[in-house]
């Protein structure tokens, strides 16, 4: 017997024709991996026609050997030049495949993302009208000090999520923070690997990006939210962009794979880079000041949230699901962790100090080592993981 189709969320099918209908598509392609690209033009995305220039080509971090610790890179589906692409002058949009979500789930609460609320415990702009971010989990490095951007390189695994059964939009993530709280509300730019059935339609690590000039609460057009859910995000490269697959996971006690991410405040622009590649930048003008200006905070680490009405049941993976005490080729890490420190791109090692938070207030089974301005090839770096001891 054939499976029954699930009724699609009338909300939420308005939401995807709306977008859909204010994109200039000029073709329309699926990865090997059923990812549905619409390709636009580059220029059609901002009102002038002409799409920022991004930093040189040089500002990328550059990939340090260590032959004690030798890890790979990650690919992406369109390295293969035998993938399927737009036109020349086109750039990728994903399309959300909403077919796997369920008519219970409203459009505000669609791959929403809170928890940065929770990260910076000494932002001085708390309010009681904050969006509740109950279910979160972290485990980060955190440093209040001006920056202009920052850098490093997230190992890549493939957590559990979802661990016991739930509503199921939990998400396991590693991911670098840039937040400033010059303005009544929080703003934040965000960007790292995520493991999120909603968002993605796998449990596959996928590059996100997320940005919030309201503090979290509420997502839309020029506001905030994931990748190219809604307008903010202008893509620049044709071949890596926000929401795209990650060829490759790591191994317990073998190959250890990685991918590289920066962002960088470059002529009123945030840009972000990954493996290399300027994929596309935030306009600051988005911010109104504030992080348009320069952030005020930097957090590098790992989150998890679980949808358990009771969180702290969950098991749901954090990098590897070893905690960090596991180390090298067991626990997940992050390194050559840098700020940009001027507006000119000097880059300096990361000064952080260790935080793990939840939000419902019971213990945390996610922890992390620090190993900051260590003096190695890995510069400052730490272990992130759980909950397995």
């Amino acid at each position: 017997m054939a499976t029954p189709q699930r009724p699609q969320n009338p909300e939420l099918a308005q939401f995807l024709e709306t977008r859909q209908s204010l994109l200039k598509i000029v073709k329309t392609t699926t990865t090997p991996s059923g990812q549905i690209l619409d390709w636009i033009p580059a220029e059609s995305q901002v009102a002038n026609g002409k799409i920022a220039s991004p930093p040189p080509a040089d500002s990328v971090p550059a990939r340090a050997d260590d032959k004690l610790k030798p890890v790979k890179a990650v690919t992406f589906e369109l390295d293969d030049p035998a993938v399927e692409r737009g036109p020349a002058g086109t750039v990728p949009v994903v399309r959300p495949d909403l077919s796997r979500l369920t008519r219970t789930i409203a459009l505000k609460d669609y791959a929403n993302k809170r928890g940065g609320l929770l990260v910076n415990k000494n932002r001085p702009n708390k309010s009681a009208s904050d969006p509740n971010p109950f279910g979160y989990f972290h485990a980060i490095g955190s440093e209040n000090t001006k920056l202009y951007g920052c850098d490093g390189f997230l190992s890549v695994w493939d957590p559990s999520i979802d661990n016991p059964a739930g509503p199921g939009d939990d998400h396991s993530i590693l991911q670098t923070w840039l937040q400033n709280y010059d303005k009544p509300q929080l703003q934040s730019i965000e960007g790292g690997w995520t493991v999120d059935k909603d968002l993605n339609g796998d449990t596959i690590a996928h590059i996100f990006t997320y940005y919030t000039t309201n503090g979290y609460s509420a997502d839309g057009n020029n506001l905030g939210g994931y990748n190219r859910l809604y307008a903010g995000w202008k893509q620049y490269s044709s071949s890596v962009f926000p929401g795209i697959r990650i060829n490759g996971i790591s191994t317990p006690g073998g190959q250890q794979l990685d991918v590289s991410i920066k962002f960088q405040l470059y002529k009123d622009n945030w840009w972000c880079a990954v493996q290399g590649v300027w994929m596309g930048y935030y306009p600051a003008s988005l911010f109104s000041g504030g992080i348009g200006n320069y952030a005020k905070w930097v957090g590098f680490g790992g989150e998890v949230y679980s949808s358990m009405t009771n969180p702290a049941l969950t098991k749901d993976q954090m990098g590897s699901g070893r905690q960090a005490q596991d180390g090298w080729t067991h626990a997940a890490f992050l390194r050559n962790l840098r700020n940009q420190s001027d507006a000119n791109g000097t880059m300096v090692n990361n000064n952080g100090t260790a935080e793990t938070d939840t939000a419902n207030g019971g213990a945390n089974p996610y922890d992390i080592q620090m190993h900051s301005n260590s003096g190695s090839t890995w510069g400052s770096y730490f272990y992130v993981g759980g909950p397995t001891p």
